[in-house]
């Protein structure tokens, strides 16, 4: 069962997804679900695997990826407190279409297939929202695919910090970003598509620039609109 507290009570009610529910529908779904734990590195669940549940993510960060038949890594997103784990899966009844693995410790709800659907069968206008919801997720592949095939690596590369910045970024008085999680260099280079050696080098010279820093692991974004060039947005 969710824990008691008011902070935790206001992280679990900030979810996109839960945004179709009304208030009442959340907690009821919430209150059926089982609290777990994964450690860093351990597995929520694999591609292909049943798409019974999903995990409504309380703390700590998931990471979304597949894996090409040559073993080739490819990270589609990092998912954080408030977000939904596992969603597509369980309203079409199919497989897993990712990995998904704990970047850090991470706790969330289990809430079961059956309890979702019987209250979107109560309340068409949830349905509804859900479907939007899901179309920004097709948005989002189709976005990734253009900038993975249509984009210079530097661009891939500042995409992808830019993506990171807007989603755990903290600005200071002087305008300076800070990325609050800490990634590392193949952490970078597993989202954005490029070798490990690609992302030191790009890093290093933006660096040396003024763009950004980076110091194991967190960075820091000083450059904000150059960085936005370097895109090519």
């Amino acid at each position: 069962m969710p824990p008691d507290t008011e902070k935790s009570e206001a992280t679990y009610l900030a979810g996109p997804l839960f945004a179709a529910f009304s208030e009442k529908g959340r907690q009821e779904l919430l209150a059926r679900g089982v609290m777990r734990d994964w450690a860093r590195g351990e597995t929520v669940f694999l591609r292909g695997d049943p798409g019974d549940y999903f995990v409504y993510v309380q703390d700590g960060i998931a990471e979304v990826s597949i894996t090409s038949l040559n073993g080739r890594k490819s990270v589609l997103n990092h998912m954080r407190a408030g977000e939904i784990l596992g969603e597509v899966a369980l309203l079409d009844g199919g497989p897993r279409s990712a990995d998904v693995v704990a970047h850090s410790r991470l706790r969330g709800i289990v809430v079961q297939r059956q309890q979702v659907l019987q209250y979107l069968g109560e309340t068409p206008e949830a349905a509804i929202e859900m479907i939007e919801h899901l179309c920004g997720k097709v948005r989002n592949a189709s976005d990734m695919f253009e900038t993975h095939s249509m984009t210079s690596a530097a661009a891939r590369l500042a995409r992808c910090v830019l993506q990171f910045a807007r989603k755990w970024g903290a600005t200071d008085a002087e305008g300076h970003v800070t990325i609050t999680q800490k990634f590392s260099q193949s952490d970078l280079g597993e989202f954005s598509g490029l070798a490990r050696e690609n992302v030191n080098r790009y890093i290093s010279a933006w660096a040396r620039e003024g763009i950004i820093g980076f110091d194991r692991g967190r960075i820091t974004l000083f450059d904000p609109d150059r960085l936005h060039d370097l895109a090519e947005y």
